[in-house]
């Protein structure tokens, strides 16, 4: 499990930077992809917004210099709430963006390295991508379509001994959804809006624990582990 070469996207925050840390400390060559460049210490920083396509392309393309891809673990990610006729064309493009067109496009370019190293994918779907989310339909839209780009790959690329996963997280304590809940509309109905709340005791996940999960996910010891889609959400789902 050492002396791989990971692609972390996201890895400047929450999942993201947890993941790309915990890869590092294995002993793994880590790029982490993001806009910002607080990635942890001894990871390789790749600026890139996963939306834009010719972006992923280059980063990929920088990220297999160092002999190939073995292991990429898409977290970037985005969410707003509300009602649903507030949703405007301009943050539906966004949240598909980011959230569903960024990883196809990332697995795109991954995949000549991936089927070189028989590596594997890591995705992070979500609670949304699973069960009915209300209040974020744009959300569930982007999450539901990665939880099957996921199951889908699962099955296109087994005969090139590539694996690929996802992981599905509830609430996770992280920047992001601090951000998120700061700007909840408080004018949603109770009886629908309650459900998003509804986990067993211990609270929200930490990116530490998800985190755990996607390396899990990437090692050997899940070796006939594909188009799995794991629910890691408190009992939401």
């Amino acid at each position: 499990m050492s002396n791989r070469v990971v692609v972390v996207t996201g890895a400047a925050s929450g999942i993201g930077f947890a993941t790309a840390e915990r890869f590092r400390a294995l002993g793994d060559t880590v790029f982490g992809l993001d806009i910002a460049t607080s990635v942890p210490e001894g990871v390789t920083f790749v600026k890139c917004d996963v939306a834009d396509k010719d972006a992923v392309d280059a980063a990929v393309a920088t990220c297999a210099e160092a002999g190939g891809i073995d292991v990429l673990a898409n977290v970037a990610g985005i969410v707003q709430f509300g009602r649903f006729e507030t949703v405007t064309e301009e943050v539906f493009d966004r949240i598909q963006a980011v959230d569903v067109r960024g990883p196809f496009f990332l697995i795109q370019a991954a995949l000549p390295h991936l089927r070189a190293s028989r590596g594997c994918v890591v995705n992070v779907s979500s609670v949304a991508g699973r069960i009915p989310q209300p209040y974020a339909a744009a959300y569930a839209v982007a999450k539901g379509g990665l939880t099957q780009l996921t199951r889908s790959l699962a099955l296109e690329l087994s005969p090139d001994g590539i694996r690929v996963n996802a992981v599905c997280p509830g609430t996770v304590d992280t920047p992001l959804v601090a951000r998120v809940a700061e700007t909840y509309p408080a004018d949603l109905d109770p009886r629908v809006s309650d459900r998003l709340l509804a986990m067993l005791p211990g609270g929200a996940s930490t990116p530490d624990e998800i985190a755990s999960t996607i390396v899990y996910l990437a090692s050997g010891d899940a070796r006939m582990m594909t188009g799995a889609v794991v629910a890691h959400d408190g009992g939401m789902s």
